[in-house]
């Protein structure tokens, strides 16, 4: 039993060490990090990942428009009305402002919704407060790509 208390206790440790905002590092690294959390956290449909990522009050606007609670951001994750099956971050940019951090990029998703397939090329912002210690999100909106900027992107890609 006493071992496997120690062992509790030292997972713990790593999850604190490694949300923390790290004492060498700078913000911005660890806002990095958070973004991958954030991005596994969001395909697994992980509850306390996603609890401690988002702050309590975030504002979360999907690309169609849908504006979102932390709570039912959550409960769509887990009832699998939205399942999000990967992400490709094909550019970012990050500022840091005092304790806070915004991130600005396009991303491409693949995600099913209601069950149906779809990938969704978008630009986003993502605003990283820092509270109790670790980057938290607090605010998050995307919006699609239309049709003729994704060409582009194809064709700049494709080195035309």
């Amino acid at each position: 039993m006493k071992r496997a208390r120690m062992v509790l206790l030292a997972a713990l440790l790593t999850v604190v060490s490694i949300t923390a905002v790290p004492a060498d590092g700078t913000l911005i690294d660890a806002v990095k990090h958070r973004e991958s959390e954030r991005q596994i956290a969001m395909i697994r449909a992980d509850v306390p990942a996603l609890e401690d990522i988002f702050a309590e009050d975030v504002t979360y606007i999907h690309s169609n428009g849908l504006a979102q609670t932390r709570a039912g951001l959550i409960a769509m994750l887990t009832k699998r009305e939205l399942r999000y099956l990967n992400f490709d971050v094909e550019e970012a940019e990050y500022r840091e402002y005092g304790g806070t951090v915004v991130c600005t990029g396009m991303q491409s998703i693949s995600l099913t919704s209601s069950g149906k397939p779809f990938t969704s090329n978008s630009r986003y912002t993502i605003v990283y407060a820092t509270i109790a210690g670790r980057p938290r999100v607090v605010a998050y909106q995307s919006t699609l790509l239309p049709e003729i900027v994704k060409q582009e992107k194809q064709d700049t890609t494709r080195g035309e």
